[in-house]
């Protein structure tokens, strides 16, 4: 019996740790539920040109699949990592939400810029499978050490995943 009662109360805590809910004014309560994360095999899809990346650009994938659930990353150009999540909602609409990549260190590009991080906000369907990614496309983001993602929905932080490039 002490063992069944182990076994939920590990079941329980895990799921509360995968998960977050938030109270919107539009939408009402959302919950963020994380599905998968690791390495991942992309289908490239549209690049747009940014400010506020290292690269200047911003990939729009048209798949991902993750290939290895972990937290370790080997650095190697165009590792893709990322995380599977849905955002759970009464109704089916899109809404902003904000990404965040915090780098182990600062990373200057070939124009000398320096970048912390990169945070951009896309619109995201709820109630359907989505994903987010980075993909170490230049040599100046070949970092090791900690990497951290973070997620917001209206200015609210639902999620903070690190992977440890090696």
């Amino acid at each position: 019996m002490k063992l069944v009662a182990l076994l939920a109360t590990f079941l329980f805590i895990h799921s509360s740790f995968a998960q977050t809910t938030v109270f919107s004014k539009t939408f009402g309560t959302l919950e963020f539920i994380e599905l998968d994360h690791g390495l991942a095999h992309v289908v490239d899809g549209t690049v747009e040109n940014v400010q506020n990346t290292p690269t200047g650009t911003h990939g729009w994938l048209k798949d991902l699949e993750i290939v290895k659930v972990t937290d370790t990353i080997e650095v190697a150009p165009k590792a893709n990592f990322g995380v599977v999540y849905m955002i759970k909602a009464k109704d089916t609409v899109d809404i902003a939400v904000a990404i965040e990549w915090i780098y182990p260190e600062k990373v200057t590009n070939e124009k000398g810029e320096k970048f912390k991080s990169i945070k951009y906000t896309t619109k995201r369907p709820t109630n359907i499978p989505s994903a987010s990614s980075y993909s170490l496309d230049a040599s100046y983001e070949m970092v090791k050490g900690e990497w951290k993602m973070n997620m917001y929905i209206e200015n609210k932080k639902v999620y903070t995943k690190t992977f440890f490039l090696l």
